[in-house]
């Protein structure tokens, strides 16, 4: 990796004060800015997924400082440090309920509960995963509307917001999902 190597986005958007931009990634450490938004479970534990990519990237020292806010409410976020991410913050919210389902309505109040916690930060650019996998009966599609409108509900808290893709298929959603946002 060169040095200060930072990916172009595939697409960018305006939703509506806040500047959206798409990216394919290989690595999250490629991309800068604030903070970044993870999705975990009411233990905090970042063994599978999404949650374990962003963990093997950024140190186990993100995990065990994640792990003493345990156990986490759904519908609520916390934050921690980075490790070797080019974020200051991770904010860490929980989409699931007590039967480890994510509904609409808790995904919503996770999400806005950590946009929150960013703006409560001073981050005001900020990377969103894609968390397809994360997920489980989640499509690409139904996880790009609800970051998406996400980010309208929040438009004022946040000036960029970053979503990163590795899987091309994700990243077709999302572009189809952002550019109705034209």
């Amino acid at each position: 990796m060169l040095f200060g190597f930072s990916p172009k986005p595939v697409l960018r958007e305006r939703v509506g004060q806040c500047t959206v931009e798409l990216y394919h990634v290989l690595y999250l450490r490629h991309l800068r800015a604030d903070a970044l938004i993870l999705l975990s479970n009411r233990l905090l534990w970042m063994g599978a997924r999404v949650s374990k990519r962003v963990r093997d990237e950024a140190g186990d020292m993100v995990e065990d400082e994640a792990r003493r806010y345990a156990p986490l409410p759904p519908g609520e976020a916390i934050h921690t440090g980075a490790g070797m991410l080019r974020v200051r913050y991770i904010v860490h919210a929980n989409p699931l309920n007590e039967q480890l389902i994510a509904t609409p309505e808790l995904l919503a109040a996770a999400l806005d509960s950590a946009i929150k916690r960013c703006e409560e930060l001073g981050a005001r650019r900020v990377i969103f995963p894609d968390f397809t996998g994360q997920l489980v009966g989640w499509s690409a599609e139904e996880c790009a509307q609800a970051i998406l409108q996400a980010i309208q509900r929040n438009q004022s808290r946040l000036q960029t917001a970053l979503i990163a893709c590795w899987e091309k298929a994700h990243l077709e959603a999302y572009r189809h999902a952002l550019a109705q946002y034209r």
